[in-house]
């Protein structure tokens, strides 16, 4: 389906249009389609301040996320350690029940 576009003019500041020439620049494109993408980004409401609260979000949202992490391998050390010290336990039981811990020679 071919949408048909039509041009519009506006008017900018002179430091406006440079920002978009230095953001052209930077991104090797033209200063037409940078300011095309700043215009629709902007209508599909894209603002930066909604971009930098969904920024934000998603960044605690990680660190809440490295934090479980953290403490979830705390608890799997904890876990590890104990079942080590269980069997090291039993080892010494079933050495001490077969009578290989007094020394005894059969």
């Amino acid at each position: 389906m071919i949408v048909k576009t039509r041009p519009i003019s506006i008017r900018l500041a002179a430091s406006e249009i440079e920002r978009i020439r230095a953001r052209a620049h930077r991104l090797s494109a033209n200063i037409s389609g940078v300011a095309r993408d700043l215009i629709r980004t902007g209508l599909a409401g894209g603002d930066n301040k909604a971009l930098a609260g969904r920024l934000m979000r998603i960044e605690r949202q990680i660190v809440a996320l490295e934090q479980q992490a953290l403490e979830t391998h705390a608890r799997i050390q904890s876990v590890d350690k104990a079942a080590r010290d269980l069997l090291a336990m039993f080892e010494a039981l079933l050495k001490a029940l077969s009578g290989e811990s007094s020394g005894r020679a059969a």
